[in-house]
């Protein structure tokens, strides 16, 4: 297992109390583990202490993905730094003299390892997401979309040992669509499926925040990634990153997308490793085509039909109160074609301001109980002030390119 050297703290991290856990009875096992790791640690039991740190890190890894208290998260890396560092250091002494660094290096190997201690914290402060919590149930229809992903990327993550050479799980994957249709639900749900690390990456992440440190933060990503393995690193927008390169494009920005093409290119390189980039865009056209080739599953998330528009309209009103009968919601979801899911969710809430506004200026001193139910005539009201924010070129654009390169559902 590959141990980070750029994570910081030690044996007194490593000797604090051990994390909250959800699990009580979890929580004693770590405790009971962390205490047998320390104690062969401070009896020179260097490949016994090395041993037990590796499998309470990755126990505190799995637990770490169930926790949703964002303070609770934070401890819990603090904690998993600490012992991930003493472990580092133990691999370091406990190797021979010949593999030892110069000693002349020691002081540039450190100002790299504060630099990449930064970056790392990047990805585990604002990339990875510990709980995406996201299944196919949860999304209305695409069913599609659903299959082919199940088939093509889940099934493999899932079963490495029945889906090998040409069957194994693919290294890059694109969900391409019309804004607002459930691209970036489609690749949670794809890492919560898969049991994956769920890593979520921004151009914003990339380049707003560390400008001339992309390619650094890229690596570290994708170490971080090998290290939580099955992981799924989601790029959202990624032809704002990975568009076409020209003659006239940033050195910067030609360097980052050199790494990316590096390090996907590296996935796969062990038979271990199960890690999946997974991108989303609205303009897939406008991918560099070294990536799209990449990208080898290529999933079109279309528009919503009317199954799914029905079910989502039904599902958004039914947290209030409303006198729609199944058949007006039938006949709201008639009237939405060409309607995104992000178009459905604001001509719900259209709708539901109407009874709001009805009250005019008795609102402000109107009780809960004063507010009439939803009705059909606001989704009429609402479906004459919201439309369809997906133009008819853009459809015509995403299903000319998904004829050409996308991924068709099996006959």
């Amino acid at each position: 297992m590959f141990l980070f050297s750029f994570m910081k703290s030690s044996t007194e991290v490593a000797k604090g109390q051990p994390t909250p856990s959800p699990s009580e009875k979890e929580a004693k096992f770590l405790h009971a583990l962390a205490n047998r790791a320390i104690t062969a640690d401070e009896r020179g039991q260097v490949d016994t202490a090395i041993d037990l740190y590796v499998e309470l890190i990755e126990r505190m890894l799995v637990q770490v993905r169930g926790v949703h208290d964002p303070d609770e998260q934070l401890v819990l890396r603090r904690r998993i730094e600490g012992y991930v560092k003493r472990a580092e250091e133990l691999k370091v002494a406990a190797a021979p003299p010949s593999a030892a660094p110069p000693a002349v290096k020691s002081k540039t190997q450190s100002k790299a390892r504060t630099a990449n201690a930064a970056l790392a914290h990047v990805v585990l402060d604002e990339v990875l997401d510990a709980s995406p919590n996201v299944q196919w149930k949860d999304i209305a229809g695409l069913d599609d979309a659903k299959q082919m992903l199940q088939e093509a990327i889940v099934l493999p993550l899932l079963r490495p040992d029945l889906f090998t050479g040409l069957c194994a799980a693919p290294k890059g994957a694109l969900l391409f669509g019309p804004p607002g249709t459930g691209k970036t639900l489609l690749a949670k749900a794809v890492a919560t499926e898969s049991k994956a690390t769920f890593f979520s990456v921004t151009a914003s992440t990339l380049t707003s925040k560390w400008v001339g440190e992309g390619e650094k933060l890229v690596r570290a990503l994708f170490d971080m990634a090998r290290e939580l393995q099955p992981s799924v690193i989601f790029i959202d927008e990624i032809d704002s990153l990975l568009s076409t390169r020209s003659t006239g494009e940033h050195d910067a920005s030609r360097r980052l997308k050199n790494e990316f093409f590096t390090q996907l290119d590296g996935i796969g390189s062990s038979s271990e490793d199960r890690i999946l980039v997974l991108g989303a865009t609205n303009l897939p056209h406008e991918l560099d085509e070294a990536m799209v080739r990449r990208l080898e599953k290529r999933v079109y998330v279309p528009l919503p039909d009317i199954a799914a528009r029905t079910y989502l309209i039904g599902h958004l009103v039914s947290s209030h109160s409303h006198s729609l009968t199944q058949r007006d919601i039938a006949a709201i979801a008639s009237a939405t074609d060409k309607y995104s899911g992000s178009d459905i969710m604001n001509l719900c809430k259209e709708a539901a301001m109407g009874p709001l506004r009805s009250l005019g200026d008795r609102l402000k001193q109107a009780r809960a109980q004063d507010i009439r139910p939803i009705s059909k005539a606001d989704f009429t009201d609402a479906l004459a002030r919201v439309s369809p924010s997906v133009s008819a070129d853009t459809l015509r654009r995403l299903t000319e390119w998904n004829a050409r390169y996308g991924l068709q559902k099996a006959t």
